[in-house]
């Protein structure tokens, strides 16, 4: 879907909650390097430790949350996590 603007995925994001703090993603700085353009969302996911213990369940509630956007493609990078690469291979499957 072309149109989507930067501000609207902001919105998405800051609706992901980190249930330790009570804060979301967007505003506690776990997110860089977003890009939206042509349909397409890609984005930095920076953990708050290496062995953050809901960080799947993060990773997971940021995507379904941008799905919600219906992009055409959705690139999330994670940084900060000993489980790097599997997120990343769970979350280009949904």
């Amino acid at each position: 879907m072309a149109g989507i603007t930067q501000q609207e995925v902001v919105e998405k994001l800051r609706q992901v909650m980190d249930p330790h703090t009570g804060s979301n993603v967007y505003d506690m700085g776990m997110i860089d390097n977003l890009v939206v353009e042509d349909g397409r969302i890609a984005l930095r996911f920076t953990l708050t430790s290496n062995f953050c213990p809901i960080g799947m369940q993060l990773g997971l509630a940021l995507k379904r949350k941008l799905r919600e956007l219906r992009v055409e493609k959705i690139d999330v990078k994670i940084d900060n996590y000993l489980r790097a690469a599997e997120l990343e291979q769970m979350l280009a499957s949904i």
